[in-house]
């Protein structure tokens, strides 16, 4: 008999792995798939989204009351098209109140979370140094003056009411020289005068104020139980978040605002100011397409570790599986990602998970024992195949200890690996290489 001057049985094991390692990197090809159709199935829910916040309003951000007086000769030219400048003047003290209250708007099969909210403010302006002022900016056109509130989507308005030193003034939407929101004429800015404003609006997404007074107090609360606090201020003065809502509220003075208390500026100029407002973003902690994105993201990783732990197992037992159930049932994990998506839209994520892993599961432990007909095969890897299942659901709901978690797991199976090839070269043929080395 010739002898080969090699082991056969480690190279069969070799090409055992090289081949394991190429199916991973073939079925890799269906994971991109369903993270396609993940991101295509996002793309309709943001299209739903969009769609209700075209005709309920988008996210709304408040500015004001203010005071609004044209200036005299004062513009300023943008793309060749002249612009009318105004004197935007501050109240001394306002006290901004706003609650929401949310409701699930269905489209199709998905749900966008809507916002009504009930907003008050009151405040007072102290008198004008009209002289000063027009020292500083120019004339004023103070038979144009106006008491104005902006309102990012003026769509969203369903009622409103201003009353000026217990007058009720009556408000005119886009007005001049109000284009943004609400305003009312004043007869006699410069005397000053306190004020209280009620408007009611929907929104979606996001609602914010932007703290105009000298000494602002804003108040914000909702039936909304998972709050993204943002903008340039946060809570200073604490809040409270429960199952059935939250409450926070803000204090700011005119050293923190970021502009003084008169500011020159387009219509649309001082009304724009994003990065000065304080607010709530609509969080959902169990966004489906995040979660089933991120599962996606470990598939290669869970296809590998599952088709290298069988064929560890089957190194320790000796019972071989041919390649092509190999790659059936790499489709079968595969599969479970989209079986995860589709089950997700329709019970939730973790009812969804619970059913397409179980459901896989069973599928694969079939599969497996018609394949070995052994019961005690079968049994250890559905246990194994569970166990990963299990290790990808804790990972998914982890945050701050996902990648510790995640590499405790890699850790833990190349131990595994090297326990089980620590002996793939015979002893005695080691022993020999090594007297003739």
């Amino acid at each position: 008999m010739v002898k080969l001057p090699f082991d056969t049985k480690a190279l069969a094991v070799s090409l055992r792995f090289v081949a394991v390692g190429f199916l991973v990197l073939v079925l890799g090809v269906p994971l991109a798939l369903v993270s396609c159709v993940a991101d295509e199935r996002k793309a309709f829910r943001d299209t739903a989204v969009e769609k209700v916040a075209q005709s309920f309003g988008r996210a709304q951000r408040l500015a004001g009351p203010v005071v609004v007086i044209p200036l005299v000769q004062r513009f300023e030219r943008d793309n060749n098209t002249t612009r009318e400048q105004f004197l935007f003047v501050m109240p001394e003290r306002l006290s901004l109140r706003l609650e929401t209250r949310h409701d699930l708007r269905p489209v199709g099969i998905f749900e966008v979370p809507t916002l009504t909210a009930n907003v008050t403010a009151e405040g007072e302006f102290t008198p004008l140094d009209v002289e000063a002022l027009a020292a500083a900016h120019g004339p004023l056109r103070l038979e144009r003056a106006a008491i104005g509130f902006g309102v990012s989507d003026a769509r969203g308005i369903l009622d409103a009411a201003l009353r000026w030193d217990e007058a009720e003034l009556p408000l005119e939407p886009g007005s001049d020289p109000m284009h943004r929101g609400l305003g009312a004429a004043l007869a006699n800015p410069a005397a000053g005068g306190a004020f209280a404003l009620q408007v009611e609006l929907r929104g979606t997404g996001r609602f914010s104020a932007v703290p105009v007074g000298d000494r602002s107090f804003v108040t914000m609360q909702s039936t909304w139980p998972h709050p993204s606090f943002d903008g340039r201020f946060l809570p200073e003065m604490g809040y409270d978040i429960s199952d059935a809502g939250f409450r926070a509220t803000w204090r700011t003075t005119e050293l923190a605002r970021g502009y003084p208390g008169a500011v020159v500026a387009t219509h649309d100029g001082f009304f724009n100011h994003e990065q000065l407002d304080l607010g709530f973003s609509v969080f959902e902690p169990v966004n489906l397409y995040v979660l089933v994105s991120r599962s996606v993201k470990y598939g290669v990783l869970f296809v590998a570790l599952t088709l290298v732990s069988v064929l560890c197992l089957e190194l320790s037992t000796g019972r071989r599986f041919h390649i092509v159930q190999y790659g059936v049932a790499g489709l079968g994990l595969t599969l479970f990602f989209l079986t995860l998506l589709a089950l997700s839209e329709h019970l939730g994520f973790r009812w969804a998970y619970l059913g397409a892993s179980v459901l896989l599961t069973g599928m694969i432990g079939c599969y497996v024992y018609g394949a070995a007909r052994e019961g005690p095969l079968t049994a250890l890897a559905v246990g194994m195949l569970a166990a990963l299942y299990g290790v990808l659901f804790v990972l998914l709901q982890l945050e701050d200890f996902a990648l510790l978690v995640g590499v405790g797991v890699l850790l833990v199976a190349l131990a595994m690996l090297m326990w089980v090839t620590r002996r793939l070269t015979p002893p005695a043929q080691a022993a020999g290489d090594a007297d003739a080395d």
